[in-house]
């Protein structure tokens, strides 16, 4: 039984030997790369830059019994960006860097989240609810 098991194990060894060793065509040298990297032109308005400084304005409401929470914002895919203990009757201006194709930014506060957008490189949030005429 061991012979036929070692026999099996030769046979295997020796197959994936033999059949690995395969030769490869050398890469092709009649290609070659661009070798005139100045003569690349960009237009001057171009922007490099793969991110953008945001003003984050949070309104706070003023409330009779002081209140705290976690003050979170993350972008969209729940990276987190600022984490901090914020009292709601508090006002205040956040200067956070964000990737350039960020469009908005969410907003934890306690259990309330919300979607804010980002217009003009500023994003503006207030603890005081917009109430409308068909909530009256």
């Amino acid at each position: 039984m061991i012979t036929i098991i070692k026999r099996f194990v030769i046979l295997m060894i020796g197959s994936a030997l033999v059949l690995s060793c395969v030769k490869l065509d050398p890469p092709d040298r009649s290609i070659k790369p661009n070798e005139k990297l100045n003569e690349i032109s960009v237009p001057g308005n171009f922007n490099w830059s793969t991110s953008m400084n945001v003003e984050v304005s949070i309104t706070g409401l003023p409330t009779v019994i002081e209140i705290k929470n976690t003050l979170k914002i993350t972008l969209t895919d729940g990276t987190t960006l600022y984490s901090a203990l914020h009292k709601m009757s508090e006002n205040i201006k956040i200067s956070l860097t964000v990737p350039n194709e960020t469009s908005s930014l969410i907003i934890i506060y306690g259990a309330t989240q919300q979607n804010i957008p980002i217009v003009d490189k500023k994003a503006e949030f207030s603890f005081i609810p917009v109430v409308t005429d068909d909530e009256v």
